[in-house]
């Protein structure tokens, strides 16, 4: 028996339970790819250490030259924190076209920005500059 035309019907639209489904596969898609790119990763680096130790390369040499190259390292992590921080409105925009960020929520990220910048200055001191190298600079000589 059928509705009369004028009354709402209340079974849901098969194409609203299709597109969720797609999303949740989607995402649980993108998850696992992730996460087997970092292990193929990861088995690169082993077999690149192990083909190096094999070869007769010295790894300490070696670590010795990569190291001077940190510093660049560093420089680059405080460009794009700095770069974070003046572009904070083009970036919560662009999390807002990609539905990261929802409209009722685009007022409170953006008064997050010092937030997210005390995390991302923290973050520097502790992993890429550390602590060792900061006292290094201030003289104190601990490390």
């Amino acid at each position: 028996m059928m509705a009369p035309p004028d009354e709402p019907s209340l079974a849901p639209l098969p194409d609203a339970a299709t597109t969720v489904a797609t999303r949740s596969r989607r995402s649980w898609h993108r998850v696992l790819m992730t996460g087997m790119l970092g292990v193929v990763a990861l088995a690169l680096m082993v077999l690149g250490v192990v083909a190096l130790v094999t070869g007769g390369v010295d790894i300490f040499k070696l670590q010795s030259a990569v190291s001077r190259l940190r510093l660049f390292g560093v420089l680059l992590q405080i460009l794009i924190v700095a770069l974070v921080g003046l572009r904070w409105r083009a970036l919560v925009s662009w999390g807002q076209r990609r539905g990261i960020v929802q409209p009722h929520e685009f007022d409170r990220v953006i008064a997050l920005r010092p937030k997210a910048m005390a995390f991302l200055c923290a973050y520097l001191v502790l992993i890429p500059i550390g602590p060792q190298t900061l006292f290094r600079l201030l003289g104190l000589g601990l490390g």
